[in-house]
């Protein structure tokens, strides 16, 4: 992990393992075998942990390919000297093809429109631009309807400027077998009525993390794992099971401890009151930074590689944390919100659980004043 060289000089932070990201790659790489190519989505800010040293590791990883949800994402790869294909997963609006164009990225498709204004966007960048079709196989969400992808997509292919590249479907429920058979189903139709009508050749993707994990025949020519390269997946369980490492530890500091007697309430609103004599950590971070609200009264840290409860209402900038059974806790100690210290742990699983989420809600949801460290590849 990375080291902190001096934590007097930060507040909160998270150490994000870098070589566990290009570690996790490499597991996706044997888990799809030689056939597939492994496109690692880096989204909204590589899912919290950082988009650029992220990819690079995932590239280091032996990924050719990175996914984003929006251009401005894909242009921050570019300015970081990031020249593999990036493709934009999501829409790409009227205002952003040209620069997409531009930029080199390839562009998801979900109607008409947009492949009208990315074939003139073509022309004027004097250059092809690569395209995705998505076809809406059942989540409900962007896409054509199967019924609708051949002539949608042989529409595309006979617009000047833009190759179509690829075929791409998103599952609903990837850990339910039935449903997702069913919408692969579905997208191999809308596959063979698009070459059916001349416009074959292409890239077929399915798979994120769970799907790739869980259903074989998912993996097509391409897999797009986004959770599991930074080490987790739904259900519980399966990132350890598929031999996927923990990326990231969220730090803080204790910056005062202060005793109570029995009776005294603590934070806002009064939601916890003492019954004994307390030693209360006060940790200088809240839900501003990301650490929620959902997590009063119910979440662990750990402190000096004890777990202790948080108590009270977590407020914007400040968390209140139980340590009357670690007496020698004291201002300037180190506590662990997410990650390991030695032998606790709390995975990004079950701190999400604590807040009623799921893991990547939590770690997208960590603020910019959270410094990232990243450590070596």
């Amino acid at each position: 992990m990375a080291e902190i060289s001096d934590p007097s000089r930060r507040r909160t932070w998270l150490e994000v393992d870098l070589g566990a990201i290009a570690h996790n790659v490499r597991r996706f790489r044997e888990l799809a075998g030689p056939r597939a190519l492994i496109m690692p989505a880096v989204k909204a800010d590589a899912y919290g942990h950082g988009a650029v040293p992220a990819a690079r590791a995932a590239l280091a990883g032996g990924a050719g390919r990175l996914a984003v949800a929006t251009c401005r994402e894909g242009l921050e790869l570019r300015r970081a000297g990031i020249g593999v294909p990036v493709q934009i997963l999501g829409a790409v609006l009227p205002e952003e093809v040209e620069p997409a164009a531009r930029g080199g990225l390839i562009l998801s498709l979900h109607e008409p429109g947009t492949a009208e204004a990315a074939s003139r966007a073509a022309a004027r960048a004097g250059r092809p631009v690569r395209v995705h079709l998505k076809v809406d196989s059942g989540m409900g969400r962007l896409g054509v309807l199967p019924e609708a992808a051949a002539e949608t997509g042989a529409r595309i292919a006979g617009l000047p400027g833009l190759a179509l590249e690829g075929v791409f479907m998103h599952f609903a429920e990837a850990d339910d077998r039935d449903y997702s058979l069913w919408q692969l189903e579905r997208f191999r139709e809308a596959c063979a009525g698009l070459e059916a009508a001349g416009a074959g050749g292409f890239l077929r993707h399915a798979a994120g993390t769970t799907a790739a994990l869980l259903h074989p025949e998912a993996v097509l020519d391409l897999i797009r794992p986004g959770a599991g390269i930074y080490g987790y997946a739904s259900p519980d369980g399966l990132a350890k099971a598929a031999g996927l490492r923990p990326v990231l530890a969220w730090r803080a500091l204790v910056v005062q401890v202060k005793d109570y007697p029995p009776g005294a309430n603590l934070g806002y609103n009064r939601t916890f009151t003492t019954r004994r004599p307390t030693r209360v950590a006060v940790l200088p971070v809240g839900y501003a930074d990301g650490y929620r609200r959902e997590f009063s009264n119910r979440a662990r840290v750990i402190v000096g590689g004890r777990r202790a409860p948080v108590v009270g209402m977590v407020s914007m900038d400040y968390t209140l944390v139980d340590v009357s059974d670690l007496p020698g806790t004291a201002a300037g100690d180190r506590a662990t919100l997410l990650g390991g210290e030695g032998d606790e742990h709390i995975g990004a699983e079950e701190l999400a659980a604590w807040g009623g989420t799921i893991p990547y809600c939590l770690t997208t949801g960590i603020g910019p004043r959270v410094e990232r460290i990243h450590g070596p590849i």
